[in-house]
């Protein structure tokens, strides 16, 4: 295989580093856009995270360049303080693991799962967090190379982003009709105080509507006293309008 074998040439734009490749992208006026979208100032979520100003189509195409790229150099790279080059490095390690399933390759895929566990400490945002989880951690359990043991470490984490990895997971499970762990984690993070958390688990409760909506709408009437506004709103969104605005009122007949 093509990670980190002896003699392994890794295959990237001019050789360039992530960052370098990327700044080939940057523009001033994206960069205000990101530190604005992304929520960098004192006290909020994405606090002192620094961009270069680079969208995600353009990411997605240095990725792609670097799909053969071994892990010592993603090591390198996912330590950036730059959020795209981060972002860059899990959008390669979810090409990678897409090629590890289509060759049935579950060798790299736990290579792979096991980099990014590791390093999960620089997947600190909600789009790092969004675009990887499902692909690589829940692809992970669903292929018994994890146990779901790990989605309940990670929602139990003082790190915000650990929790949302942990439920975001799930949405691997819900595309094959697997709503129950998602229902079982949600419950445990309804008293979880971020907006974001909120957020996360209306859409995996919107998701799960989908493939079970009666489930899903059982769930919201016995939780709903504990349910943040926030969580039931995204969690609702698909429902017919009388009916949504019944259960924004509490009223379930």
């Amino acid at each position: 295989m093509w990670l980190n074998q002896p003699g392994n040439k890794t295959k990237t734009m001019n050789n360039l580093n992530l960052e370098e490749q990327l700044k080939k992208f940057a523009n001033s006026e994206r960069k205000r856009t990101n530190k604005s979208f992304f929520k960098t100032g004192k006290g909020e979520y994405g606090e002192g995270d620094e961009f270069l100003g680079v969208c995600v189509p353009d990411n997605r195409k240095v990725a792609g360049k670097n799909v053969d790229a071994n892990f010592t150099y993603l090591q390198q790279n996912i330590k950036s303080k730059f959020h795209e080059v981060r972002l860059c490095v899990v959008l390669i390690l979810v090409e990678k693991n897409k090629i590890a399933l289509k060759n049935k390759d579950k060798k790299v895929q736990k290579q792979i799962v096991n980099f990014y566990l590791r390093n999960l400490k620089y997947v600190n945002n909600w789009d790092l967090v969004d675009s990887s989880a499902p692909h690589i951690l829940g692809q992970a359990i669903l292929d018994k190379i994890k146990t779901k043991n790990i989605l309940d470490d990670l929602i139990k984490s003082r790190n915000m982003w650990k929790r949302r990895v942990g439920i975001i997971a799930t949405l691997q499970f819900i595309k094959t009709g697997e709503i129950k762990s998602t229902l079982q984690l949600s419950k445990k993070l309804l008293s979880d105080e971020e907006d974001l958390m909120h957020k996360a688990i209306g859409w995996m409760l919107r998701e799960s509507w989908k493939k079970d909506s009666e489930a899903v709408e059982n769930f919201l009437v016995e939780n709903y006293e504990n349910l943040p506004r926030t969580t039931l709103r995204y969690a609702i969104e698909r429902l017919e309008e009388s009916k949504r605005k019944k259960f924004l009122k509490g009223i379930f007949s």
